[in-house]
């Protein structure tokens, strides 16, 4: 009877990048019992039907294949911010998978406990591009990172002893 849901109601169809219990990856086939995902390290899961039927589906590609990715970058306290934005958004405009429509976006997203906190959002075409792409970008950001001088910091306690106790922040 899923079968039959599944290929009269369509919320899933060949070709659709999707995320049903623990499987993600694009759909192959539709047959009667059962679907065949392919995940994005070419493994073949037959997901029952019944699945996309009771399960929360998560499809990527149900009206286009464009996904966004997101890399959070942390820099040390007295950062030049506006030097940051700038650099993300040059490795953003270098990296060729990265969609120009709609546009790249820097976010200042905190004041972190150790660093001034940065979102990097981009959008990409495809959705089995996505870890590649956002390796390729944090590969980037540590290069440009370097070379402009940006540091990335690692958390940090400064502990203080006070008349014999140890206190920390």
């Amino acid at each position: 009877m899923s079968g039959l849901i599944l290929l009269l109601e369509r919320p899933v169809k060949k070709g659709d990048f999707v995320e049903v219990g623990d499987t993600r990856g694009t759909v192959r086939e539709i047959h009667a019992r059962a679907t065949v995902v392919t995940t994005v390290d070419n493994v073949d899961i037959l997901v029952p039907n019944g699945q996309f039927i009771t399960e929360t589906v998560v499809n990527q590609t149900f009206t286009n294949r464009n996904v966004r990715i997101l890399v959070e970058i942390g820099v040390a306290y007295g950062t030049d911010t506006d030097l940051v934005r700038r650099t993300l958004e040059k490795v953003a405009e270098e990296e060729r998978a990265v969609m120009t429509v709609p546009a790249p976006r820097v976010l200042f997203t905190d004041f972190g406990e150790s660093s001034l906190d940065f979102s990097l959002q981009v959008w990409i075409s495809d959705p089995v591009l996505e870890a590649p792409v956002a390796s390729d970008l944090r590969f980037a950001i540590d290069r440009s990172f370097r070379e402009a001088g940006i540091e990335i910091p690692f958390p940090q306690r400064d502990v203080h002893l006070r008349d014999g106790a140890i206190t920390s922040r």
